[in-house]
């Protein structure tokens, strides 16, 4: 009898799939480990050398042994490939011109060139990017080189001009602004954003000196502007936005809460113009196809004619990289299905990968790349699958297609769980529910939409009554999505903090692509079983670890805030960050943090005192995480930030609590809290000179915070609590003020490690050298936000360490 033989994955049936697999994990790893240029190219240049040689000894001798050989060098050239690739672009990606400009950071420039987007911030300000051709610089040196620019362009101080829009080309005077990395943890890189996008610099405009408008439809720019012009003329004020985002992918105009609503609604995709849209779109070519077939150089006219629509669509979107990688993947496909070449999807599309990968190895970290792919791997994998499991008398009626559509929404939104955590902290459950709902009508509505914008440009007058349909969708859609996002369980905020979360995501994505060929799903089944053992066993060794705590001390210029992590898994702020016109500390910095973290709930906050630079972001955090209690040191202050906190607070049935000199708060068993002062409430009118004190000790270990407190309270501490305030950690009063951190009080401290927490460059001065030199002779370790950035130090009860980030 016959063994039963053991199954072998067909590996050769699927090249692409396999090379960019390994040229994919070359860049990972150059990108993580940050390879020298020398180092990649000379472990490439080897490979190269010892590939000849196999396959000549392959050759000469016919040995199987040197084929196998030759095989396994050929994919570690790739690896290698991969690895040397990612490093050339990364040495070469930043342009000369950026350098320079770096180098006039804070002069003023004048320049001319061409507006190729325009949108609105958050703040009211007016970003403006500007394909720069000529600039002049210091001491009127005309510089003739080509480059991006973000100008930043504010209403309040300058005038925009009426006829500035996509397309136009205008000179102006601006002032270079730096650029600078994140400086707290979690915290949205702006500058790589800028890089991803091929900016490197970026200014502020003083004034638009001239601006033209060329009448030529060869600038992409001025086409995309008339298409907008053409959709603000279909559509009515309430949803010309949002059909500018959904017909071609601009987003400029669509409010941050309209955004956050289509994201919690698990709809955003649909804003961002992809492989959804552009199936829409040749969706009518693909039926034509066996037409094409029956002429004469039929077959090279319906590629050409798909190619041209592709690139024309592409170009209206502004060559967004969503609408680029679905064009390359669908004519890659059409052009196997037209000439009867491999057509296999899963080959094709991994194609596609490959060429945008050579074009930019960066872009395997761009969140649209990943999320893009992995759906339609998800697709290619999972739909076959379930198209075994239903039933004919469901896959073969009517409603058998919208029933897929539905599948297919679920599966793509459960199969995109880990990324979407990983990337944005939150997954939408409602999403399959809304896409099953949504994306029916889509195939309807953005062809009928597009094929009214020409129609209409030739009969204006038929544009409104014609897309009466498409508005009363678009409205509907607006409805629905706020009341999917207002659902109390409509979302949930999350945070992947291991990678093996997704090599558990592939295994069981793969598990479900082979559960009907049994010899291989065992073997799948076996890895899934093993990662999850190791996932356990990290979770173990995790929870039998020395609880520790965490203090992170965030970078919010010139105010104070700080996230204490206990550990029994509570979380409370001192603090709240700075406040100025159109910024607080909350938005761009502590949401972003807690939200990466998981942390969506505050068991505390605790404001030291009123001061814009200390409460900048309560009322924002008020608004968007649960928090417990308020401790404030219940001194009035007339600010209308602190009477809208203290209403919001209200609002939100959060409680707002006075702390005095002598209480203990109790947040967790495991660590002692308590409050040192105010002491007393008439020590004169300024609100420093009541703050907040706080003393934390967990194990061995002690911390101090004492708020913006000065000479006057350090000595009202001496008096009252003496030697109690001998601790290892000392978050330093008042900035580095010269009034504050007085030679007594420290000489009780004696602090371990000092931190101040300021902006680099601020108008009060600080730190004070005095204050330095007092704190630099009781304290072993001085740090200052404004040098280090944002500061995380753990406890685990005896000693307290850094923890890089």
């Amino acid at each position: 009898m016959r063994g039963q033989s053991t199954y072998q994955f067909p590996f050769e049936k699927y090249p692409a799939v396999r090379i960019a697999l390994l040229f994919a994990a070359g860049i990972t790893v150059d990108y993580y480990f940050n390879l020298s240029l020398s180092l990649t190219v000379g472990l490439l240049v080897p490979a190269v050398v010892l590939l000849f040689a196999v396959e000549f000894k392959s050759t000469a001798t016919l040995n199987p042994l040197f084929h196998q050989l030759s095989v396994g060098t050929y994919l570690l050239l790739v690896f290698l490939f991969g690895m040397a690739w990612h490093s050339i672009h990364d040495k070469l990606d930043r342009p000369e011109a950026a350098d320079i400009l770096e180098a006039y950071t804070w002069d003023q420039i004048s320049a001319k060139g061409s507006v190729y987007n325009i949108k609105p911030t958050s703040t009211g300000k007016l970003q403006v990017d500007v394909a720069v051709d000529t600039t002049l610089v210091v001491d009127s040196l005309r510089w003739v080189e080509s480059y991006n620019l973000r100008a930043v362009l504010d209403p309040e101080t300058d005038h925009i001009p009426d006829q500035l829009q996509l397309g136009s080309s205008i000179r102006f005077s601006a002032t270079v602004y730096p650029l600078e990395q994140p400086r707290n943890p979690h915290q949205f890189d702006y500058k790589g954003y800028l890089e991803s996008q091929g900016i490197y610099t970026q200014a502020g405009i003083e004034s638009i000196d001239s601006v033209h408008n060329p009448k030529t439809l060869l600038s992409w720019h001025h086409l995309r502007q008339l298409v907008l012009d053409q959709i603000e003329q279909n559509f009515d004020s309430t949803s010309q936005s949002l059909a500018k985002a959904l017909l071609i992918g601009y987003k400029n105009e669509l409010d941050r809460a309209d955004k956050i609503a289509f994201s919690r609604a698990g709809l955003s995709h649909i804003m961002a113009v992809s492989g959804l849209h552009v199936g829409f779109i040749v969706a009518p070519f693909w039926v034509l196809i066996p037409w094409f077939w029956t002429l004469r150089y039929g077959k090279e006219i319906g590629l050409a004619l798909l190619l041209t629509l592709l690139f024309f669509y592409a170009g209206l979107t502004g060559f967004s990289a969503s609408v680029c990688r679905a064009s390359l993947t669908v004519g890659l496909i059409t052009f196997g299905k037209l000439f009867h070449k491999v057509r296999d999807s899963l080959n094709l599309t991994a194609v596609s990968a490959l060429i945008l990968l050579l074009a930019n190895p960066a872009d395997l970290f761009a969140p649209g790349f990943q999320l893009s792919f992995s759906a339609v791997y998800i697709i290619l994998l999972t739909v076959p699958v379930v198209e075994r499991w239903l039933p004919h008398w469901v896959r073969y009626r009517w409603y058998g297609t919208p029933v897929m559509v539905v599948i297919v929404s679920i599966l793509v939104q459960v199969g995109l769980f880990p990324l979407l955590t990983y990337h944005f902290g939150e997954f939408s459950l409602i999403g399959p529910l809304a896409n099953g709902v949504v994306v029916p009508w889509l195939g309807f509505v953005v062809p009928y939409a597009l094929f009214l914008l020409p129609v209409a440009a030739v009969f204006p007058a038929v544009g409104l009554p014609l897309n009466v349909p498409n508005q009363w969708f678009l409205n509907e859609l607006s409805r629905f999505t706020e009341w999917a996002s207002r659902l109390n369980w409509s979302w949930i905020q999350l945070h992947v903090d291991s990678p093996l979360v997704f090599g558990l995501w592939i295994a069981g994505l793969f598990l479900m692509a082979t559960l009907h060929i049994s010899r291989l799903r065992w073997k799948i089944l076996s890895i899934l079983l093993l990662l999850l053992t190791v996932q356990s066993g990290r979770q173990l060794v995790k929870k039998i670890q020395p609880a520790k705590l965490t203090i992170t001390v965030f970078d919010v210029g010139q105010g104070d805030a700080t996230l204490v992590s206990t550990p029994g898994g509570r979380h409370f702020l001192i603090d709240t960050g700075r406040w100025s016109p159109g910024y607080n500390s909350a938005k761009y910095v502590i949401l972003p943090h807690l939200k990466a973290e998981g942390i969506d709930k505050l068991d505390a906050v605790f404001l030291t005192h009123p001061h814009a630079d200390h409460i900048g972001g309560i009322s924002e955090l008020i608004e968007h995480v649960a928090i417990d209690t308020i401790y404030n040191s219940g001194y009035a202050y007339s600010s209308n930030l602190y009477q809208q906190y203290h209403s919001l607070a209200r609002r939100h049935s959060i409680p707002v609590k006075t702390v005095n000199a002598g209480q203990s708060i109790v947040l967790d068993p495991s660590v002692l809290l308590l409050s040192y002062g105010p002491i007393g409430r008439n020590y004169g009118s300024d609100p420093n000179d009541h703050s907040l004190i706080l003393e934390l000790i967990y194990g061995q270990t002690e911390f101090l915070f004492v708020g913006d407190a000065e000479r006057g309270q350090e000595q009202r501490l001496l008096n009252h609590y003496g030697n109690l305030l001998d601790t290892d950690f000392l978050k330093a009063g008042h900035h580095g003020s010269r009034t504050s951190s007085s030679s007594r009080f420290l000489h009780e401290a004696t602090p371990d490690i000092s931190v101040l927490s300021l902006a680099k460059s601020n108008r009060f001065q600080h730190p004070h050298p005095e204050a330095v030199r007092r704190l630099r002779r009781y304290s072993e370790k001085m740090k200052f936000t404004s040098l280090h950035k944002a500061l995380i130090f753990s406890s685990d009860g005896t000693s307290i360490r850094q923890i890089p980030w």
